[in-house]
């Protein structure tokens, strides 16, 4: 049974996942400049003789098409392999050996993870159905992110469907997070900066206070919309704040943009000799899970790790590129529980970060299982509903 193939593959190949994270977390690049890390990966996955592997797509995404018995129905994973500009504050023997570069967020786990998923598929290739596309991808962390230029240059061509995890240190080792719909949101930084000749500290108040009556005025109760104004720096004449807006809704994203604009024109005409300038620096669509791809991902799960305790979970008020992939092709994106109660309970992001290295070893099991299903699973990906 495929079952028992996963299994025995995985226990001799986790050695391998935890030495692969381990290089990776000591050899850090953050993002749009993993210039070594994208050829880390490729010589990789070059060894394992993969023919058909794409190199600098888009900037630094590397993918590489792992050869079924036929092309029908291709199904697709993707990992994240960006780091972050945080000094790595733990004692560890695989400590970042850079200076304020840290993979502070997992995605050295993802890049092992689907590395070892891969060898594992060629090591197995008679008895893969369809083809299996890996897609390694730069940028996650910092938008514009490298999900939507990799797809630009053709990354998604020929793939029927896609799916991605998270490692999540929230969620204990042993679980899984999972959603049908929304799983994360849209999350778009802008800047308001203010010039005049009166007072530009009660200009920036009034623009605060303002601007929380749109999320009162203008969103449903049952709609998630928040606006956060994180930083507000002033002088008498001259002020700038620096804000979020966070959300689900694409039509009510249009309709905040349109009255934030609409706000700084009124202070404008409200005050003498006053500039308001709106700049939007954009960011990633909501993350929106296809219902058939959660469950796919739910019923792999339970048959190739049937002691795992799966729920479902609110949505992550985050931002997560996978988003543009599941925007183009049927899909779905999971959380896989990562942490614990003493090394691995600090949050994403944080000096201390780290993960129970066990978890990349659940996630290369549902990808293999997903992979060695494909035809089912791409099948009903494609149904109408």
């Amino acid at each position: 049974m495929v079952t028992e193939l996963i299994k025995k593959e995985i226990e001799n190949y986790f050695p391998e996942m935890v030495e692969l994270r381990r290089y990776m977390h000591m050899n850090p690049e953050v993002s749009f400049n993993e210039k070594n890390t994208a050829k880390f990966i490729e010589n990789y996955l070059r060894e394992l003789g993969i023919q058909d592997i794409k190199t600098d797509v888009g900037l630094y995404g590397v993918v590489a098409r792992i050869k079924g018995k036929n092309s029908k129905n291709t199904i697709a994973f993707r990992a994240d392999f960006d780091a972050l500009p945080i000094n790595d504050a733990k004692i560890t023997t695989y400590k970042s050996k850079k200076e304020n570069v840290m993979h502070a967020c997992g995605h050295d786990g993802h890049t092992a993870t689907l590395l070892v998923t891969c060898k594992i598929l060629m090591k197995n290739i008679n008895k893969l159905q369809h083809d299996v596309v890996a897609i390694f991808q730069y940028g996650e962390e910092q938008a514009p992110g490298g999900a939507k230029t990799m797809i630009d240059s053709g990354c998604l061509d020929n793939i029927d469907v896609i799916f991605g995890a998270h490692l999540w240190t929230p969620l204990p080792l042993g679980t899984l997070g999972y959603s049908y719909r929304e799983l994360c949101a849209a999350a778009d930084r802008f800047e308001i900066k203010i010039t005049s000749k009166e007072n530009s500290n009660l200009i920036a108040a009034n623009f605060v206070s303002m601007t929380q009556q749109i999320v009162s005025r203008f969103s449903k109760p049952q709609e998630t919309l928040v606006i956060t104004l994180g930083k507000l720096e002033s002088t008498k004449h001259i002020a700038s704040i620096t804000g979020t807006i966070r959300h689900f809704n694409k039509k009510l994203h249009k309709l905040v943009l349109d009255k934030l604009k609409k706000l700084c024109l009124s202070l404008e005409s409200e005050y003498e000799d006053t500039k308001v300038e709106f700049i939007y620096y954009g960011g990633y669509p909501p993350l929106i899970n296809h219902k058939k791809g959660t469950e796919e991902i739910i019923s792999c799960t339970k048959e190739i790790l049937p002691q795992l305790i799966i729920s479902e979970v609110e949505p992550l008020m985050i931002g997560e590129d996978f988003s543009y992939y599941v925007e183009n092709i049927p899909g779905a994106f999971f959380l896989i529980g990562a942490g614990n109660s003493t090394f691995a309970k600090y949050p994403h992001h944080h000096p201390n970060f780290d993960f129970e290295e066990r978890v990349m070893s659940h996630t290369a099991s549902i990808f293999l299982n997903l992979a060695f299903n494909s035809d089912k699973v791409v099948t009903n990906l494609k149904e109408k509903k």
